[in-house]
Formats: structure tokens, C-alpha cells, sequence
């Protein structure tokens, strides 16, 4: 082949599966591999530079700290190496990931030559389960496991995650999945597996096989769960039952065999003479041998834990596909649905809560609501924390306060799935308006049975998520429509509503900390870095004006309570006494112990979950967030996160103080000051 493609890879421990892998991608017509260590416990990077010795490999130590990760350090330097290799073509895989080439040869030159001209070829992964599997697989894992996900599975993220094999040229950043490119959809030809246009959404970050990706000339082998004790070794061991949980979920969506895959019988065929040559170094056959001691003696002595034993075996004998998915559907018939999140089922009200302190009860008809809207970092949290430590003392003052958490999860969340489907916004969990209804009917239920005068409510995303915030550059972009669905649902009047504003540069700042935080394993997509979100804010300039002409259009009865958040700590009796209301004494309030606060990301931590969150998915760095933060706290050394230059902050202070005085002199609301 004219062209030279290399293989990118940064393994650990996997000394009993390199060589093999390392003979694939030889057979399959690659120049050779780079292959980044950093060191390993079972002979891995002493294999790898072996190979360099050999001429098969690119040799790349790397000196990390304990816990980096090898790949997505290795990425960052990659593109000078593949220069001076003079690479066309690159692909960065993983160790347990087998290219599989359907056309002419199955080999890269004709994969090449049936997609024509083309500056990136994305493959989708195909997960291989364990085949119920024990210990350390024997000969080739490619003739080994032949159970796999069907072809055209797409229920699970693991079946439309793609790697990419690209022009180095073309590239300015590289993450696991794709590469970032120097130009857009007009200047680079980016294609699927079967020679279709990438859509040019992907270009500004996704990584899972859209609906209509083809598979037709090209799929990854990811064999990624040989038996329970590899990943567990893989893995590491779970030390707390959380991790343990996480473990089972990840191995239940990998360890997949509902339908039989052969393809790689011709793969084998071909790598062996070039396997055969690797062993026949004396070193290397030396060290794989030495490698797979180590793994056997390792799975022997986890076994010996009678806890690991029965994590294994509950592995093996409980994630058949075909078994679980037919269960799945099964109980989906006749689940009953309490609570707003998740699909399916049927919807029964939630029992009412039984009271738990008594409630000095008014006249029929003489309840009111009291709403606190929040906005995040507002010391809203202290405020909700304050009143429902004192909830039993406030009941007997004819005050009941609704729990917030309860709250979000019965009223507020089905409320912003109201908003999301008005504003035809896509959301996986839907619901009918008479359950919608349904939720905030059983939920208030019970206040309403013991007629307090005042019924605090309480949550800071009613008019919105800090998301909302950071990816428009608006303060809570949907607001008006959340309030108006939340609004739906109260079931009495609203008298008083009450909101802390805070300038805007601390605000966006620590809101793109949540915005990060809110993450999950589950969320796919490009996060939104601090570059953007500034330049966001820049080009919308927020304003608190706004939110409250939105609140006052929905609520035009409730009288708007403002301060400053920066003013808290001298109005809070104040404060308090509004929401609790005349006769309540809130100099009886007591702190039943310090509330613990969530101190901002610092700026390092932010730094490192951005990084994380480009060159790995919004997913792992969810995973990773909590371990980064602890690493990296908010001190003098890693400095406190401000995405603003002086001149930028100067120019939001302006801005906030000018639209306080805007808001000062607004009849419509309340201006709290010390």
C-alpha cells in the first residue's frame, strides 16, 4: 500500500493479549503501532519497547502520575510522532478493539479503496460478551468469543461508540473517538463505514453512530469482557458498594452474546504467520508468558475473597442478553410508576406521607403559597436547609414547608418535561398531561388535608438549570414557559414570591461548575467549554430585569421579594421573617447543625474536567469529576475558577449595578436592602 496508516493505543496491563492485537493490525496492512506506557505491573511496557526494538512499534514512555490516564495524555502529543513517521492515515484504538474490514481483502488497502477519497473513516464498535467464560481466555481471543450484540443493536451507548481512523494533516487536537479538525464539513471529507457523509454536527463534538450510520465496509471487535476476573483485574477491584454497583451495570451493558459473530475467522488466518514471528523472539515470548503468570496468579488469589468469588459468579450467571432483555420486557408490561423518572408502566399516585408533626390548621380556603425561586448559588440551599431543620416548630405556626428535594422530584421535574414538550424539546422520559397533573395532585395532597396559612415552596430550578444559562448565555433561557408549567401545579395562590440575584460574573462563573457537575455517565454530546460560555454571555448580556418581567407575567398576584446576594448575611432575619410571615418569631429558628457547603470547583480542577470532557465524553468525565475536584481542591495553589479577564469582569459589575438600580426603582417589586 502506497499510503502508511498507524495504530494509536496506550495499554496497561495487558501482557497476555499485545502481542496478538499487535499482529492483527500488522496483518491487516498497518505500518506499525505507537504505542503510549506508563508504566504497568505485568510487563506490558517492557513488551512495548520489545517491539520498538523490532521495528513493529513506536515506543512513547510516558512519566504520569498514578491515576492519569496514558491515552488522553498521550493524544496531546501525537500528531508530532506521527509526523515524523510520516503517517497518511492514524486510528487510536484500545488493546481489546480488532478492526474487521468486510470488503475485498479485508484488508486496509481495500477498505481504503472502496471508500475513495477521504480524510476520516469512522468504525463503529461492536461489544463481544464473555460467552460465560472463566479466568484467563486460552489462544486467540478473536476465535475465542464469538457472541456478540446484534448488528443493528443501538439500545445500548457501548453499540454506537465510534474510533476513527484519519489524515494527521487534516487535525488540530485528537480525542479517543474522533479527531478535532483544522476545517469544517466544506474542506474535509469525513465518512462512515460505508463511505456516507458524516453529518456536520459532528464536527462540533459527538461520538456515538447516528441513526443512519452504516456498518457496511468496516466494524470494531471490542472484546472488552473476556471472563468476570479480567475485568475486575481491568476494572480494579470494588472497594465500596457503589463501585461495585457501577462495576455490574458496566459489565451488564458489555458482557453481551445475543447473536454469533465469525468474521474474524479470515483476520486469524492471516495474522498468524506474523503472531508466530513475534513468539519467536525469545524476549517477547518470554515476557507474554511471564505477563499471563501473573494475570492466572492475580485471578487466583481475587477468587480466594469469598466476596470477588461471588461478585464473579453472580457476573457469569446473570447478564445473559437474551434472558435479561425478554425479563426487561416483561416487567415493562406491568411496572407501576411512583415517581416521575423513568419510562414505561403504569402511573399510581404516591401514598400520601403520613404527618409527622402537627400543623395549626386555618379556615377552608384561607391557604397560601409562598414560592422561593432560587436562583442557583444564592444561598438558596442554607435558606431551604434552615426552614426544614425547623419544619416541625413551623407547622406549629401554621407554616409547613415542602420539602425541596420532594418537591423537584414530583412537581418541578415533571413540570420542565411539561416545558420541554411545549418547547419541542426532544426528552427521553414523557409524560400525558393527566399524569403530569397526576403527580402534583397526590403530592399535594397532604398539605393541603392540614391547611397550613402559609405553604413555603421551595427550589431554585424552577425557572430553569444552570445549563440553561451556560449554553445560552441568558439567565435560565426557557424561564418563562418553566414558570408557567410550574405554575400549573400549585394549588393555591401564590402571595409572596422571593428571589436573591448576584452579580453576573460570580454568577455564570459558578454556575458553569454546576453546569459541569450535572453531568452523568449517561450524557453524551459537547460539553460547553469556558471560552464559550463567555462569549456567550458577552454577546446576550443577562439581565435579572428580564427574569422578573417573566415572573411578574406569570404570577401577576404575587408580590416579588429582591435582594443581593452579596447582601445575605445583614437581611436574613429579614428575609426569614417575610417567608414565614407575621407572628413568627425566626429569632427561634435554630441551626441544628452546620450546613455543609459545596465549595466551588477550583480553577485546575475546572481546567482538568473540561480536558476530560473533550478528549474522552462528557461521561467519563462525570465519572472522573468527584476524584479530580478531591485532587485538585479549591486553594491558593490551584487558584479559583474565574473564566473572566479584569476588563470583562469590570465591564458585568457595570452592568449588574446599573440593572440593580433598574430594579430598585421597579414598582412592581420589593427591594430588600441592609
Amino acid at each position: 500500500m502506497a499510503e502508511q496508516a498507524w495504530i494509536v493505543a496506550a495499554p496497561g496491563n495487558e501482557a497476555p493479549y499485545l502481542l496478538e492485537w499487535v499482529a492483527h493490525y500488522r496483518a491487516l496492512g498497518f505500518a506499525g503501532v505507537v504505542l503510549f506506557t506508563s508504566g504497568s505491573e505485568d510487563g506490558t511496557d517492557r513488551m512495548a519497547a520489545r517491539l520498538a526494538e523490532l521495528g513493529h512499534v513506536r515506543h512513547v514512555p510516558l512519566d504520569l502520575k498514578e491515576g492519569r490516564d496514558p491515552l488522553r495524555y498521550g493524544l496531546r502529543d501525537v500528531l508530532p510522532v506521527l509526523s515524523e513517521l510520516g503517517a497518511d492515515w492514524a486510528m487510536a484504538v484500545d488493546v481489546d478493539e480488532y478492526l474487521s474490514i468486510r470488503t475485498g481483502g479485508g484488508d486496509l488497502e481495500s477498505l481504503l479503496t472502496e471508500i475513495g477519497p477521504a480524510d476520516a473513516i469512522s468504525v463503529c464498535r461492536k461489544p463481544f460478551g464473555s460467552g460465560w467464560r472463566r479466568g484467563l481466555p486460552e489462544g486467540s481471543v478473536r476465535e475465542a468469543y464469538t457472541l456478540c450484540a446484534d448488528e443493528d443493536e443501538r439500545g445500548r451507548m457501548i453499540t454506537r461508540g465510534i474510533k476513527t481512523l484519519f489524515r494527521p494533516g487534516k487535525v488540530n487536537r485528537l480525542a479517543p473517538h474522533r479527531p478535532y479538525f483544522d476545517d469544517g464539513p466544506g474542506n474535509v471529507t469525513w465518512v462512515d463505514a460505508g463511505g456516507q457523509a458524516m453529518p456536520s454536527k459532528f464536527f462540533e463534538g459527538q461520538w456515538a453512530a447516528h441513526d443512519g450510520f452504516s456498518h457496511r465496509l468496516a466494524r470494531l471487535h471490542y472484546y472488552a469482557v473476556p471472563s468476570p476476573e479480567a475485568f475486575i483485574l481491568r476494572r480494579g477491584v470494588p472497594e465500596k458498594k457503589n463501585h461495585r454497583k457501577a462495576l455490574l451495570d458496566d459489565w451488564g451493558k458489555l458482557d453481551v452474546n445475543g447473536a454469533e459473530d465469525t468474521a474474524m475467522e479470515a483476520d486469524i488466518a492471516r495474522a498468524a504467520p506474523v503472531l508466530e514471528a513475534l513468539r519467536e523472539d525469545a524476549a517477547l515470548a518470554e515476557l507474554e508468558q511471564a505477563g499471563r503468570a501473573r494475570h492466572e496468579a492475580r485471578m487466583a488469589e481475587l477468587l480466594q475473597d469469598g466476596k470477588i468469588a461471588e461478585l464473579c459468579a453472580e457476573m457469569t450467571n446473570a447478564t445473559r442478553a437474551e434472558t435479561k432483555k425478554a425479563e426487561r420486557k416483561e416487567r415493562k408490561k406491568d411496572t407501576v410508576r411512583t415517581a416521575p423518572r423513568g419510562g414505561g408502566g403504569t402511573y399510581i399516585p404516591p401514598p400520601v406521607r403520613p404527618v409527622r408533626f402537627d400543623v395549626q390548621a386555618v379556615a377552608e380556603g384561607e391557604s397560601r403559597a409562598v414560592l422561593h425561586g432560587g436562583f442557583h448559588k444564592t444561598a438558596t440551599t442554607y435558606i431551604q436547609k434552615l426552614l426544614e431543620d425547623n419544619e416541625a416548630w413551623l407547622g406549629g405556626q401554621s407554616v409547613y414547608v415542602v420539602p425541596h428535594q420532594k418537591l423537584r422530584k414530583h412537581v418541578t421535574f415533571p413540570s420542565q418535561l411539561d416545558a420541554f414538550r411545549q418547547l419541542k424539546i426532544h426528552r427521553r422520559t414523557k409524560f400525558s398531561e393527566d399524569e403530569l397533573q397526576g403527580f402534583s395532585e397526590a403530592f399535594f395532597a397532604e398539605p393541603l388535608a392540614l391547611r397550613p396559612k402559609r405553604m413555603i415552596l421551595s427550589d431554585e430550578n424552577i425557572p430553569g438549570l444552570p445549563g440553561h444559562c451556560v449554553t445560552s448565555g441568558a439567565l435560565y433561557q426557557y424561564r418563562k414557559t418553566f414558570f408557567q408549567c410550574f405554575a400549573k401545579r400549585i394549588p393555591l395562590p401564590v402571595t409572596d414570591a422571593f428571589f436573591a440575584v448576584r452579580n453576573y460574573a460570580d454568577f455564570f462563573a459558578s454556575s458553569y461548575v454546576e453546569y459541569l457537575r450535572a453531568a452523568t455517565a449517561t450524557t453524551s454530546g459537547k460539553m460547553i467549554t469556558p471560552e464559550e460560555m463567555r462569549r456567550n454571555v458577552l454577546a446576550t448580556l443577562p439581565s435579572w430585569q428580564a427574569v422578573f418581567a417573566d415572573f411578574a407575567a406569570v404570577f401577576p398576584e404575587a408580590r416579588i421579594h429582591v435582594w443581593r446576594f452579596e447582601d445575605f448575611r445583614d437581611l436574613r432575619d429579614e428575609v426569614l421573617g417575610l417567608f414565614c410571615g407575621d407572628g413568627v418569631d425566626v429569632a427561634r429558628l435554630k441551626d441544628k447543625k452546620e450546613a455543609k457547603t459545596r465549595e466551588t470547583a477550583s480553577r485546575r480542577a475546572v481546567e482538568e474536567m473540561v480536558l476530560i470532557s473533550e478528549l474522552e465524553g462528557a461521561g467519563a468525565m462525570s465519572e472522573r469529576s468527584k476524584e479530580v475536584q478531591d485532587r485538585f481542591p479549591l486553594n491558593d495553589e490551584n487558584g479559583r475558577f474565574d473564566p473572566w479577564s479584569a476588563a470583562e469582569r469590570a465591564h458585568l459589575n457595570r452592568l449588574y449595578e446599573r440593572d440593580w438600580e433598574a430594579i430598585r426603582n421597579d414598582p412592581r417589586l420589593s427591594v430588600l436592602e441592609p
